[in-house]
């Protein structure tokens, strides 16, 4: 039987009783069209009609079929009455980019709209039941349960007005929402999607920020873990504090991307395809490397080459190559060593579509930045971190799931 996870500092939130009409109040962070996360999760807690589930919105992001597959489910599923969808910041720039005024589909943002008219093709949604859904997501849910207010919406709320008298532009988004996980101070929960941990919290090693956060010494709960890029989908009962999180998405090909592709990312292909071997799974899962900053056609460095023939890691003739949309396309899984070559592989593939460029994560799930060595540095080191982020990839849930490693 899996033991039961739950989240820290639950018991400052929990009801001292449950006087509510619900077996569990179960909250769930931002979709962000990961699909077979959000099909994960569901399956995991096993809804019933004694439960009441709350969304927190943002379930769309970018462009791609994702988006489909996410909007079908959910239209699908707000049937349900025990089933609340929140409204997102996310959900309100669909609305002004999908629609003109009137509510028709907008000829004027063609390239945005075109995978949500896909849904209402393939499925015989009409847009206009599109448009109707959006823009009748409401901002906001409260309940009383034992004497005390739980207060569910998207961002969060104007510290300095009371919760019945927030504006859309708190609860959706707002440039002073950091006053509110600063300066919140009333005794009612709130529970927000909107800004995973990480970006609150930068790289804190008080808290894995991979899961949801009962933020010390404030009644808030934030439940936004990243689902869109390496991250999972999060759902907390209110009742419980019993946390559930979406497997990893699988993965059967990584392509490791760095600068010039002659250091880190030749290092990291070798090192994974080493640990692959050990564990038979060469033959499941390609691993590749490439370069944001490289014209291609150059070997690996030979302080690269001398590292790993000192610790015994085989390697072959190594030509680099460039990063590109193509090659993007090409992987499941695309691991940037550091956080400027995160942004650099977004921006040549004019974002991240499919959800799949990260950064490594250690055996702890906190993600980390490979440091360039070259020309200069210490490869040892660099040696260790990428080995670390290959074993941690290794023994995600994506491998364990189907007995890869054993």
């Amino acid at each position: 039987m899996t033991e039961k996870k739950f989240i820290n500092n639950a018991d400052e939130i929990i009801p001292s009783k449950n006087d509510s009409p619900y077996k569990r109040i179960l909250a769930i962070g931002d979709v962000h069209a990961a699909f077979d996360k959000l099909t994960s999760l569901w399956k995991k807690i096993s809804v019933t009609d004694d439960d009441l589930v709350i969304f927190l919105g943002d379930y769309l992001y970018g462009l791609g079929d994702k988006n489909i597959e996410t909007l079908h489910w959910i239209l699908e599923h707000r049937k349900k009455k025990n089933i609340i969808f929140l409204r997102g910041n996310v959900d309100e720039t669909y609305i002004y980019h999908l629609f003109d005024n009137d509510g028709k589909m907008s000829r004027a943002n063609r390239g945005v709209a075109r995978d949500i008219k896909t849904v209402a093709l393939k499925e015989s949604y009409f847009p206009q039941e599109i448009y109707d859904f959006l823009t009748n997501l409401p901002l906001c849910h409260s309940i009383t349960i034992g004497g005390r207010k739980y207060f569910f919406c998207h961002a969060g709320v104007n510290v300095n007005a009371p919760l019945d008298a927030q504006t859309k532009t708190y609860l959706l988004d707002h440039p002073k929402l950091k006053n509110f996980y600063r300066d919140y101070s009333g005794r009612a929960v709130i529970v927000v999607g909107h800004k995973s941990p990480k970006k609150i919290f930068g790289s804190s090693e008080k808290y894995n920020l991979n899961l949801p956060l009962k933020i010390p010494g404030r009644n808030i709960l934030m439940l936004d873990t990243h689902a869109k890029e390496d991250g999972q989908l999060s759902c907390v009962d209110i009742l419980s504090g019993e946390l559930w999180q979406s497997d990893a998405a699988q993965i059967d090909s990584i392509l490791f991307v760095c600068s010039g592709n002659s250091c880190r990312s030749p290092m990291a292909k070798y090192i994974m395809r080493h640990l692959l071997k050990q564990n038979n799974l060469s033959e499941k899962i390609f691993v590749d490397s490439a370069g944001c900053n490289t014209r291609g056609g150059g070997s690996m460095s030979g302080k690269a080459r001398d590292v790993l023939r000192e610790k015994n890691i085989p390697f072959d003739k190594h030509v680099s190559k460039r990063f590109t949309a193509e090659e993007y396309r090409k992987f499941k899984c695309v691991i940037a060593l550091d956080e400027y070559m995160l942004r650099q592989a977004k921006k040549i593939c004019g974002g991240d579509p499919e959800n799949k460029i990260r950064l490594f994560t250690d055996l702890d799930g906190r993600a980390f930045n490979v440091d360039d060595p070259f020309p200069d540095g210490d490869y040892r080191k660099t040696f260790k971190e990428i080995f670390i982020g290959c074993s941690a990839l290794l023994k995600q849930s994506a491998f364990k799931e189907n007995d890869y490693v054993k």
